[in-house]
């Protein structure tokens, strides 16, 4: 019998859109030092992940979602500062969720978890209307390059999906140290008509200390630790209006 021919393992399996399969992601490579023991505070998306329903356990009024928490630094501690709190931590790439989620079984806080999908995607699909206390996006990758701009989480069209998912007066949180990114953060959620920056809530966050919003992260440290201007942001979600047309952020 001839051997299995070498193109059959060749051929590329479909395209998946919410996993991260290959490519350098800019702010997303790692070196393992160690064997990730993440035990059950990981969960793979792949082509049908759970819903935010499935994840979160009964007893939680409050669930937050960190788009991107890396290494975890942000979850962990938010796990720890406010325990009546569900976090979730939705990352692209498989290798920092694993170490991220190892961090959090350490810690043995069973208020988070973490889950390998694409984290628009999920807020899209797998969350309910109003379902959520707050948004965290911090140090979003910018993809500097022009051509790539439109991989970007803040986009025009995120709007109306954050807009769906947090609760009346809840808040998107972020951070970054990139200006012209900042500026377009900035556009982009500063025209949402349902929604309206609180920089007292930003000072208010920030005095409570790690867990709260915008720190820590390994980002935040090493940009400060650099001199790099770090802004912060807090849009609050406005109460929804029996009239308001649904799935939309930026429209009267």
């Amino acid at each position: 019998m001839s051997p299995p021919s070498s193109k059959q393992s060749s051929v590329p399996k479909p395209h998946n859109p919410r996993m991260h399969t290959g490519g350098k992601l800019a702010f997303r490579s790692r070196v393992q030092d160690l064997e990730d023991l993440p035990g059950d505070r990981l969960l793979i998306g792949g082509d049908d992940p759970p819903s935010l329903n499935d994840i979160v356990p009964e007893g939680f009024d409050d669930v937050e979602i960190e788009i991107g928490p890396g290494k975890g630094a942000f979850v962990i501690a938010a796990t720890e500062a406010k325990p009546d709190t569900f976090l979730l931590g939705i990352e692209a790439a498989a290798g920092y969720a694993s170490l991220a989620a190892t961090k959090l079984h350490e810690s043995g806080n069973k208020n988070g978890i973490f889950l390998v999908d694409n984290g628009k995607l999920f807020l899209e699909d797998r969350v309910d209307e109003a379902a959520l206390a707050a948004v965290h996006v911090y140090f979003p990758d910018p993809w500097p390059k022009r051509r790539h701009r439109g991989r970007r989480f803040f986009t025009e069209d995120v709007r109306a999906v954050i807009a769906r998912v947090i609760r009346d007066d809840g808040y998107c949180l972020v951070a970054t140290d990139n200006a012209c990114y900042a500026g377009q953060i900035a556009r982009v959620m500063g025209n949402a008509a349902r929604f309206e920056r609180d920089e007292a809530e930003e000072q208010r966050r920030i005095a409570l200390g790690p867990g709260h919003a915008f720190s820590p992260t390994n980002f935040e440290r090493k940009y400060i630790e650099q001199g790099r201007v770090i802004r912060r942001y807090a849009f609050r979600r406005l109460p929804r209006r029996i009239t308001e047309p649904a799935n939309t952020g930026d429209t009267e």
